[in-house]
């Protein structure tokens, strides 16, 4: 076996109902657990007799729709978290000068939903566990019993058969950490909200993210503060989209986030069917969403005393618990153009392609919003991009826009382009050639045509470009009427060269 945490002095309380158990090992837990869970669930043969599995353990709401198995995962993995908030809190008493966690506490003892179950899918084996701790080791074994295999180069690594992984390695604890990439499988959990994390670093940036910002440590494209200088390089990362979809015009800001985007934008496959009707999902979220408009009568009822109001649906329930019973909802988003104000974000998205025909710009996949100073949300203008990423996404526009011209078309109106460029100073070590952006933005508003000139402060220093509008070249636009030369070159194209510029760089 690989060695593990050393948990010699391991307490950890069962939370199952009024239990008041102690366990000091996983597998003491484990045991104790199975006993709560026969009891729960009874005989085998009668357990089919049910449509739905409550966990009783303290504040946890999970409901398993007509599946045992799922429930038993579900009760393992929260004395596996609660290993997780043990060590947690070992680890903060080793750092009493850490600030305290000041996260909400209702999700203490919330834990991720496991409904595939824990299926091995190392190569040659397909072993299944309703424990997570028990995956977890056996999937280590894997990595601790992989020996090195030749390369070509006359040298050996260690390979990861994980199904369709062609990772290697050099040692087995690189191989060891990459495995978890795969299992989702976590190290620490803090033990106040109950987060989990895969290693102590990310734990402990979650404790600093606690503490009070310095005023000198300020995201200059959000205004957020930070407690050290880490911190704030890793957030300015988050707001550049260098990761461009193979499939479409659409940037992300991490491989996560792409991988999602596929998923629900370019992948049919809804592995998620429902028991009373032939719709079918692409995640157990949805799933359960959908689950609540099969209630029979009301299945929520409000909780204030006096009122009688009783809905099928949660969300509805939660509507109507704002509406009347907080004194309705606040608006909180204001649309840039006209200062009409809404409650919910998807009706200020209706409003601006109603009312205003505005629409997102090659990339996008929606509009955003951004606070601003007045605390109201509004259309977020600026989108950063790396210059690599955008000219991509140019050469793609231009063929579109080739492919859709066509001979005899009349020119539609068009919508003018505001341009502008500025220069932005970045935090300290965040700053590099490498990291130079542009960045578009999803404003798409009437406005008179202006070009902005490039400020540069030298190759090193992060240009951004902030892009007002995005050209309507529809599928009738002629560049050469209304008296424009033919070798005009398109809004986009102009912004791109003065970013270009900007970083030292020509656009042939």
């Amino acid at each position: 076996m690989a060695k593990r945490r050393n948990l010699s002095n391991l307490v950890v309380s069962c939370e199952w109902a009024s239990c008041s158990y102690k366990g000091n090992s996983m597998e003491e837990l484990s045991d104790h657990m199975s006993l709560h869970l026969k009891d729960h669930l009874g005989d085998r043969d009668a357990m089919e007799e049910l449509d739905d599995y409550a966990c009783l353990w303290e504040g946890c709401e999970f409901l398993s729709m007509g599946s045992p198995r799922e429930l038993e995962i579900h009760a393992h993995f929260h004395t596996f978290h609660s290993k997780l908030k043990f060590i947690g809190a070992q680890l903060l008493k080793s750092h009493p000068n850490f600030p305290s966690c000041t996260q909400d506490l209702h999700s203490n003892n919330l834990v991720p939903e496991v409904s595939e179950g824990l299926v091995c899918q190392w190569e040659h084996c397909d072993s299944t566990f309703n424990n997570p701790e028990w995956f977890y080791r056996h999937v280590d074994m894997h990595a601790h019993c992989t020996g090195l295999s030749p390369l070509p180069d006359q040298q050996q690594a260690i390979f990861c058969n994980w199904k369709d992984c062609d990772a290697f390695f050099k040692i087995k604890y690189r191989l060891r950490e990459h495995l978890r990439s795969h299992t989702q499988e976590r190290l620490v959990a803090c033990p106040t909200c109950g987060c989990m994390f895969s290693s102590n670093t990310k734990f402990f940036d979650h404790i600093h993210r606690q503490a009070e910002p310095e005023e000198s440590l300020v995201c200059e494209h959000c205004d957020k503060g930070f407690a050290n200088e880490r911190l704030l390089r890793d957030h300015v990362r988050q707001h550049v989209n260098h990761i461009k979809c193979p499939l479409c015009d659409m940037t992300c800001t991490s491989l996560a986030t792409l991988k999602i985007h596929i998923k629900f934008r370019h992948c049919d496959e809804r592995p998620f069917p429902c028991d009373f009707c032939e719709s079918s999902f692409k995640n157990q979220h949805d799933l359960r969403k959908h689950m609540e408009t099969h209630n029979e009568g009301a299945a929520y009822h409000c909780s204030v005393e006096g009122c009688e109001y009783s809905s099928r649906m949660s969300h509805t329930m939660n509507q109507h618990y704002k509406r009347v019973h907080k004194g309705g909802v606040v608006p909180k988003y204001k649309c840039h153009l006209c200062d009409k104000t809404f409650a919910w974000c998807y009706t200020l998205t209706l409003h601006l392609r109603k009312k205003h025909h505005l629409k997102w710009p090659s990339g996008h996949s929606r509009f955003r919003y951004k606070e601003d100073e007045d605390g109201y949300l509004r259309l977020n203008m600026v989108r950063y991009e790396t210059v690599e990423v955008t000219q991509e996404i140019m050469k793609n526009m231009a063929k579109k826009r080739t492919l859709h011209k066509g001979p005899g078309s009349s020119n539609r109106a068009k919508r003018a382009t505001t341009r502008a460029s500025r220069t932005r100073g970045s935090p300290a070590g965040s700053s590099s050639p490498s990291s130079s952006s542009s960045s578009s933005s999803s404003e798409l508003s009437a406005g008179e045509e202006t070009s902005g000139q490039p400020s540069p402060r030298g190759c090193n220093s992060p240009v951004y470009c902030v892009l007002s509008n995005v050209p309507d070249m529809g599928d009738d636009a002629d560049p050469m009427q209304d008296g424009s030369e033919s070798c005009s070159p398109s809004g986009a194209v102009r912004a791109l060269t003065e970013v270009a510029r900007g970083l030292g760089m020509d656009v042939v």
